[in-house]
């Protein structure tokens, strides 16, 4: 094999409760959260020596970017000594809570597997993948999870009902640590119905879902642009509308796929991004091996 494509997914939160901070820094969550086929593409050659980085997005092209830290981390600790060219195609926004990042990241480590034929254990392919990122795990496996801890531990929850999502990205941005930190400054915070949002999971109720979506991070933000975004999608026909992440994309679950585009159809006139997509089952997606 000389070359390998991979379609790296986004993901969205459906649920995210946070649970307390930790003696790290970090914060325990729980979270749902759902792969959707919004898609960065990334393709791994082989080459000679060193490792080489391009994307035409802005995104950095040093080993700040994590997925040419996961490409070098594996790389080295399974001996390969050739070299690698990792060429990225970025369509999942920036600072926008939809793990793109970490799922470049998560593709990074999958490609270098398949193209060094190195059959890494899958715990062992997690683990690394923790190191690199909170997120990184989660866009290893994808589909629909439970996710717990800071994001490391996960349940498989059964697939989300077939439906349509419009995310819209307002021009504001939020930083995750200041939505940590404006969470961390309120002294009862809300919590979602967690239980009531597996079980609705568990009996294929999107209805159910939409209802319960939450996101402690949206609630403690209190943001005007986040709140415009939803009330656009919800009055527009989604069945529930939520901030995903620490932000600031927004997105909305239709049940019915003509509401969906034409609801994006209107919202492209307001926002700088507005993408229909639907739930996916896996994390990473393997398009072209040569």
């Amino acid at each position: 094999m000389r070359s390998v494509t991979l379609f790296a997914n986004a993901k969205i939160n459906l649920a995210l409760d946070v649970l307390g901070k930790r003696s790290d820094g970090y914060h325990d969550l729980r979270m749902i959260m759902q792969s959707v086929s919004i898609h960065d593409v990334i393709r791994l050659e082989k080459a000679e020596s060193g490792i080489t980085f391009e994307c035409g997005g802005g995104a950095p092209t040093d080993e700040s970017n994590l997925a040419v830290r996961a490409a070098k981390l594996l790389m080295e600790e399974s001996g390969i000594e050739g070299g690698l060219k990792i060429t990225l195609e970025k369509h999942i926004p920036s600072m926008a809570g939809m793990a793109g990042g970490s799922a470049d990241c998560a593709a990074a480590l999958i490609g270098v597997d398949l193209l060094f034929g190195l059959d890494t254990p899958r715990e062992k392919l997690l683990k690394m993948a923790c190191s690199l990122g909170a997120d990184v795990p989660f866009c290893v496996l994808g589909g629909s999870k439970i996710c717990e801890g800071i994001g490391e531990k996960m349940t498989q929850l059964p697939k989300m009902p077939e439906c349509k999502i419009v995310v819209v990205k307002p021009s504001v941005s939020v930083s995750t640590p200041w939505a940590f930190a404006r969470f961390d400054s309120i002294s009862s915070p809300k919590k979602g119905d967690f239980i009531g949002m597996v079980s609705a999971f568990e009996r294929g109720d999107l209805g159910g879902i939409g209802s319960r979506l939450f996101n402690a991070l949206e609630y403690a933000a209190d943001l005007p642009q986040i709140k415009k975004a939803k009330e656009d999608l919800l009055k527009h026909g989604a069945c529930g509308a939520l901030m995903t992440g620490s932000g600031s994309a927004v997105y909305g679950i239709f049940e019915d796929g003509g509401t969906a585009e034409k609801c994006a159809d209107t919202l492209k006139e307001l926002y700088p991004f507005c993408e229909v997509c639907v739930p996916v089952n896996c994390g990473c997606e393997v398009k072209e091996c040569e």
